[in-house]
């Protein structure tokens, strides 16, 4: 499938495909706010260059996320 053609359904969809799978799912609110809630504990006892670790590693999973995201939507797009 093109890029195009992936971006053209992403598009088509974006207003639902985020709320549907995530937005108004009361869990990942609940688990985003305890995610933040760790995240200022462990902060609050590390130190600076491991909190940077942590965040590099986070970012690394969020793109892995946004990856099978990417997967999902182009799956649902054929």
């Amino acid at each position: 499938m093109s890029k195009q053609r992936i971006e053209d359904c992403y598009f088509e969809h974006n207003s639902t495909i985020f709320s549907e799978m995530l937005g108004e799912d009361e869990e990942y609110l609940r688990l985003k706010k305890a995610k933040r809630a760790a995240e200022e504990a462990l902060q609050s006892v590390i130190s600076k260059e491991a909190w940077n670790q942590y965040l590099a590693l986070d970012e690394i999973c969020n793109e892995l996320e946004c990856a099978k995201i990417g997967r999902a939507v182009q799956q649902e797009c054929r």
